[in-house]
């Protein structure tokens, strides 16, 4: 790793106070959130500052690229180390003069687009999945002659009734 001063006020970041939306946030309220915040930083403190020294630096040995992928991975399983990754990535792009803070709100709108398609996308897989399950228990019962396609058409919507007539009472669960 370089061993080389980062330009960073990394000195001691945890009295050094960082203003961020967030922190001010919680902070002015006065609530629990900024302690268990502040405790994930004590925590992860060095963790913190291996990472932002590895972002900080134009290129990375082998061994760079091992330790910051381990951070990475880490913070995937811990949601408060993922939110102080994430801070330190806020102020390593501004300490580069990387985006503007208008990019910087046109990638976070494009994410939020991203992560909404991806959430119908699956909504609309688990619905079709749900939909031909269906289809094939109707199909067992023999109420539906229809394909098995995942589509919730009159042929599906027709079986559905035909099984709710068919079977007032209590629906034949031995075909599930």
């Amino acid at each position: 790793m370089n061993t080389e001063p980062v330009t960073a006020p990394l000195d001691n970041p945890l009295t050094t106070p960082v203003a961020t939306p967030i922190s001010d946030l919680l902070t002015a309220r006065g609530e629990a959130p900024a302690a268990g915040l502040m405790q994930a930083l004590r925590q992860h403190r060095t963790t913190l500052i291996d990472y932002c020294t590895l972002a900080l630096q134009p290129s990375l040995s082998t061994t760079d690229e091992d330790r910051l992928g381990e951070i990475l991975a880490q913070a995937v399983d811990d949601p408060l180390l993922s939110f102080w990754v994430e801070e330190v990535d806020g102020w390593v792009g501004e300490q580069l003069d990387l985006l503007s803070e208008d990019a910087l709100k046109q990638q976070q709108n494009k994410l939020k687009r991203i992560i909404g398609q991806t959430w119908v996308d699956t909504l609309w897989n688990d619905l079709q999945h749900r939909t031909k399950a269906l289809q094939a228990y109707l199909k067992r019962v023999g109420v539906y002659s229809g394909a098995i396609d995942g589509v919730m058409g009159p042929t599906t919507q027709h079986a559905i009734e035909s099984l709710k007539t068919a079977y007032p009472d209590e629906l034949p669960l031995g075909y599930l």
